[in-house]
């Protein structure tokens, strides 16, 4: 069991595993929160978070273990930085990407509209090469045992 540790050391530990988090949780509110999109995010954010923490202990902390109190600051300044800069974060999303959609909107209608008068020219190319009406065939008349002459 490791030995205990003075309250300052405990503090400066977790204020740098807490500005460790913090930046992990800033970077992880610049992806997608929901869906598929954000499974990878979380489990990279997960893992750089476990690796940083565990590198930190190994290099600076005292007596080269992780402890629980470490691993609580970072997981919890990360979650507070996240909810605190998901919203931020969200808008400036939306606005940069305002002028791709609206690109891939102008030209999907753009496609629409030229898909359309391709087919109105193929119609009017084969209605100009068979002018006269198509009409339905005649219907044979099956035969019916109970019709009489």
């Amino acid at each position: 069991m490791a030995p205990a540790l003075d309250i300052t050391l405990v503090g400066q530990e977790m204020a740098a595993c807490a500005a460790l988090g913090a930046a992990l949780g800033g970077a992880r509110a610049l992806f997608p929160e929901k869906g598929r999109a954000a499974f990878l995010p979380d489990v990279l954010l997960v893992g750089a978070l476990l690796l940083g923490l565990q590198s930190y202990a190994a290099a600076l902390s005292a007596g080269g273990v992780l402890r629980w109190y470490q691993l609580a600051a970072a997981v919890l300044a990360a979650a507070a930085v996240h909810k605190l800069l998901r919203g931020p974060m969200q808008f400036a999303r939306k606005m940069l990407w305002a002028p791709v959609h609206l690109l891939a909107a102008r030209w999907a209608a753009g496609r629409a509209a030229r898909k359309n008068r391709a087919r109105e020219r193929k119609r009017a190319k084969q209605a100009a090469k068979n002018p006269k009406k198509n009409l339905p065939r005649p219907q044979r008349m099956l035969y019916n045992s109970n019709v009489s002459k």
